[in-house]
């Protein structure tokens, strides 16, 4: 009776092993790779919005900044969207050459210089 039992499980966990390699093929992504701007960089002169209108950010794409030190990039929550403000909580980053991998929901990024308010929603 035992060798029965088994002949039925190794089945039904193989169905389940093949199931459950499918459903990852299916629901697979490839993270994609943007530079912000192409090969301008980030900066104020051009909206970012414009730069982002359909492009379609998911999370696990990374984005990469590349500027000049008269810049940085915040990762900012709306509210510091809103109203460009960077927080003590606020992800900083200033080397020049930075890649970013989007969380899940809004990304919000600005840059915490004064004169530099420019902001990109991904």
């Amino acid at each position: 009776m035992a060798i029965r039992g088994s002949s039925i499980l190794i089945p039904a966990m193989l169905f389940f092993m093949v199931f459950e390699l499918q459903y990852e093929a299916i629901h697979s992504y490839t993270p994609v790779h943007y530079m912000v701007r192409d090969e301008d960089g980030w900066d104020t002169v051009i909206s970012m919005q414009g730069w982002a209108q359909g492009k379609h950010f998911h999370a696990g794409d990374v984005l990469e900044f590349k500027y000049d030190d008269a810049f940085d990039v915040s990762i900012v929550g709306k509210a510091g969207y809103d109203d460009c403000f960077v927080s003590d909580t606020s992800i900083q980053f200033s080397d020049g050459d930075d890649n970013i991998t989007l969380a899940f929901g809004a990304n919000y990024f600005i840059s915490s210089l004064p004169t530099n308010i420019s902001a990109l929603v991904g």
